[in-house]
């Protein structure tokens, strides 16, 4: 069974909920204050809510606009969601949003470890472009070091 959702624009006031969702989902969460800053900055900043009575938040995702071009800041499902498809959905629809919006392309960052997240971007469109090297923390016991972010794109629009 497929989860329908809707696009909620982000408030202050969503920031407790999502940063739980947040903490529950990554060893090295977003802060509260990121989120903020976001809403601040107004970037596209919305919360995935199921569409059902209960309206249960089921993820969030921050895009930042750019000139021709968006940046996918952070995508997060809730763990009891995942695997039905919505991050891939929910990519779809900004994607289409944009288009309408004359941006070209999307870009992101993803863990290098990440090989679910990579499969979803590669079925969608995105290609490796290049690397940031150490960008993302990592810890391994009491180790601390870094993870390469792989660079993917999406061209939305060709310019004509």
């Amino acid at each position: 069974m497929s989860i329908n959702f809707q696009f909620k624009v982000m408030h202050d006031s969503d920031i407790g909920n999502v940063h739980k969702i947040e903490a529950e989902s990554h060893l090295h969460p977003w802060s509260e204050k990121n989120f903020l800053d976001c809403i601040v900055q107004k970037y596209w900043n919305y919360v995935l809510l199921e569409d059902s009575p209960s309206n249960q938040r089921i993820g969030h995702c921050i895009i930042m606009p750019g000139v021709e071009e968006l940046h996918l800041l952070n995508i997060t499902i809730h763990p009891h969601f995942r695997r039905q498809h919505i991050a891939s959905r929910a990519l779809m629809s900004l994607e289409e949003i944009g288009i309408k919006h004359h941006y070209l392309k999307m870009l992101l960052e993803v863990r290098r470890s990440n090989d679910v997240a990579i499969k979803m971007y590669e079925k969608l469109g995105y290609q490796f472009i290049g690397a940031r090297r150490d960008y993302y923390p990592l810890v391994k016991g009491d180790t601390f070091s870094r993870e390469d972010a792989l660079v993917m794109e999406k061209i939305l629009k060709e310019i004509k």
